[in-house]
């Protein structure tokens, strides 16, 4: 059984795997006597010697996700602080400098990834240097020390924000159902905006999205068996024809979903949520395959004489009075290319 004391439970989680990273960082910032015991322990459970303080943030922010509340974050980057000094000493004059200096990082990672900050609007190098003037107890870093730093961060962006990986599959399902705000890019060529904003949801095994630009627009769904495959980046026609490039800051965090020859194209508003949306759609584009290859698997192991049976009441009574719909998906596809029975071909082929 887990004891009570801080040490054990800051063991716990620092060597638990499978734990939420973001309800362990709520929990870690959370105030009073005991969570600061807590906190403290399982922060001098990190071993910083010889790292860079780049590096060391790098491995502090690893197993846990800083919760949104600026409090905690201020408790729990005060921790760290003290830490890395007590492990590094020479580098900083006091706790103070790192702790100021750990919240300029944070600054400059969300300035450097974030896809809702225009390229031209970017903090320079000497933007960085100039905003940390004097903060080692009124004398300044050295310069060699700050631009290293801000090279790090431009060249790799720490993870603060959340990832599909960071929750529970209870949280998953409740991020899918409340949804997301994305950008999404028109098809129509002569369309006044290249983009409007747009709600994306699931709900049971639909894809749900609606114009969040127009008053009285109705909400969409995409039956998710449907979605073929998931294109990275600004790969589509439609990102082409809105003169949207990888290379560009405009190409950040895009992905189309490919439904029936046509794509919906999108652009997420944050890292974090590119991520966890275009894990979960590749997610779902193999279970169909998946699901796909076990029914044709299933199909052929029956009685050829069963099968046409089974098939032909499919076609008569599910499939030919929703043509429309039906037509689009898997099983249908599927069915077709086993051959259509006798009964239904003529049908079929009015």
């Amino acid at each position: 059984f887990l004891s009570a004391e801080p040490g054990d439970i800051a063991r716990f989680l620092h060597e638990t795997k499978g734990l939420s990273k973001r309800k362990l960082g709520d929990y870690l910032g959370e105030r009073g006597e005991r969570h600061a015991e807590l906190l403290s322990a399982y922060v001098r459970r990190f071993d910083f010697a010889g790292l860079s303080f780049v590096g060391a943030i790098r491995a502090f922010l690893s197993p846990f996700r800083l919760p949104g509340e600026a409090q905690k974050i201020d408790r729990i980057m005060c921790e760290f602080a003290s830490h890395f000094v007590s492990q590094t000493p020479g580098v900083f004059s006091s706790a103070d400098t790192a702790y100021v200096l750990g919240f300029s990082v944070i600054m400059l990672n969300t300035d450097a990834h974030s896809v809702q900050i225009k390229a031209k609007n970017r903090m320079s190098k000497a933007d960085f240097v100039r905003n940390n003037r004097g903060i080692d107890s009124g004398a300044d870093l050295p310069a060699e020390l700050l631009s290293a730093v801000y090279d790090d961060i431009q060249t790799d962006e720490i993870r603060t924000g959340m990832s599909h990986d960071d929750m529970g599959e209870a949280e998953l399902l409740e991020f899918f159902r409340q949804g997301s705000t994305f950008r999404k890019f028109n098809h129509a060529r002569l369309a006044a905006d290249r983009h409007h904003s747009c709600r994306l949801w699931v709900v049971a095994d639909e894809l749900r999205y609606q114009n969040l630009a127009a008053r009285g627009k109705k909400e969409k769904a995409i039956p998710l068996g449907l979605i073929e495959t998931v294109l990275l980046g600004p790969a589509s026609e439609v990102f082409r024809r809105n003169g949207v490039r990888a290379e560009s800051s405009d190409g950040a965090a895009c992905f189309s979903l490919v439904c029936g020859g046509r794509t919906l194209d999108l652009q997420a508003l944050t890292p974090e949520e590119y991520g966890i949306w275009t894990h979960y759609f590749q997610q779902v584009v193999e279970r169909t395959k998946l699901e796909q290859h076990a029914r044709r698997v299933a199909l052929r192991g029956q009685p050829r004489e069963a099968f046409v049976e089974s098939a032909t009441s499919v076609w008569w009574c599910e499939i030919l009075p929703n043509w429309e719909s039906a037509s689009l998906e898997p099983r249908t596809q599927l069915l077709w290319w086993e051959g259509a029975p006798s009964a239904v071909r003529a049908q079929l082929w009015r």
